[in-house]
């Protein structure tokens, strides 16, 4: 009796702190209202149409009129050889991406947070944080401008120190992931810096203070306490990244630098799922391929942040 008593009060203070915790902070509660609506209204309700990977789905006959077919969808791109290039292609792009591209904006906020030069830092900071805001429609059109055969500006560096020769960067497959890679890096540095910058900022000013004292250098100090510092914001981001390794963001960037040369190498699942399902119109095909994509990254998501739990004692979640 005495221990439902005191359950039932815990319960009672749990939702009274509850409450007061909301009505403390009801303005950031406020922010959210529109993310959620946003979620509510085109994320969930639109989750429905998974059934699709379990249908021949057609217009006429819609989500409770087309024939069901179970799992034929998925033993079919299972046997699909395009759908094992798009696979190849999304992972080296991915590993390319968390290779070289994850350490980036690292390495890039710690660079500025040793500036000391609050002008340059602050024009440095708006330059390279530019081209996120530049569509890869455009960022696109630069490059077919800049190795354009005749009259790009690369080509003709390219030429000068290559005897008067051209190589034909576009149009060799073997250049396509580089530059694809490359091009995300320069695009997405400055704008993902803002977080480890922002965490930096987090760092106690005592401890380089007695580090100082210590008679430790700057990269003593970035070692053993700016990284520290940032170590958890660091594990985040990589567990979410870890999610995008079966997912593909590169649709963007893919669709607007392809071309018929670089097919190959272009044909990613994002790629692949669109000209499946919009082009030919396999909407049911598509949409297992998608179902899939999205299970397998839920199941590293967790896997990586329990991993981190196992190794660090810590993780996201």
């Amino acid at each position: 009796m005495d221990d439902s008593v005191s359950r039932q009060e815990a319960a009672k203070i749990l939702r009274r702190t509850t409450w007061r915790s909301i009505k403390r902070n009801k303005i950031f509660y406020l922010f959210l209202i529109p993310a959620l609506a946003t979620v509510g209204t085109f994320s969930y309700p639109a989750m429905y149409g998974v059934v699709m990977a379990f249908q021949n789905f057609t217009a006429g006959g819609g989500y409770f009129g087309s024939e069901w077919v179970g799992l034929e969808h998925f033993r079919t791109f299972l046997r699909d050889p395009n759908f094992y290039n798009a696979l190849r292609n999304t992972l080296l792009l991915n590993f390319y991406a968390i290779a070289f591209g994850f350490p980036a904006p690292i390495i890039f906020a710690l660079l500025l947070n040793e500036m000391r030069g609050i002008l340059f830092k602050r024009v440095t900071q708006t330059i390279t944080y530019l081209p996120h805001f530049i569509s890869w429609v455009i960022i696109a059109g630069m490059i077919y401008r800049m190795f354009d055969t005749h009259t790009g500006s690369i080509t003709a560096l390219i030429r000068f120190f290559n005897n008067g020769q051209n190589i034909p960067i576009l149009r060799d497959p073997s250049f396509f992931r580089p530059m694809v890679v490359a091009f995300s890096i320069w695009k997405g540095l400055g704008w993902n810096s803002i977080i480890y910058l922002a965490a930096i900022s987090g760092i106690d000013p005592q401890l380089y203070e007695a580090a100082t004292v210590d008679g430790a250098g700057r990269i003593r100090k970035i070692w053993n306490i700016t990284l520290p510092g940032i170590m958890p914001t660091i594990i985040l981001l990589l567990i979410l990244t870890a999610g995008s390794i079966a997912g593909d963001g590169w649709f963007d960037a893919v669709f607007n630098l392809q071309n018929p040369y670089t097919v190959s190498r272009a044909s990613t699942l994002g790629y692949f799922t669109y000209r499946e399902g919009i082009f030919f119109q396999r909407f049911s095909y598509a949409t297992a391929i998608g179902l899939t994509q999205a299970v397998v990254a839920f199941t590293l998501v967790f896997s990586a942040n329990a991993l981190s739990r196992k190794v660090r004692g810590e993780g996201a979640f």
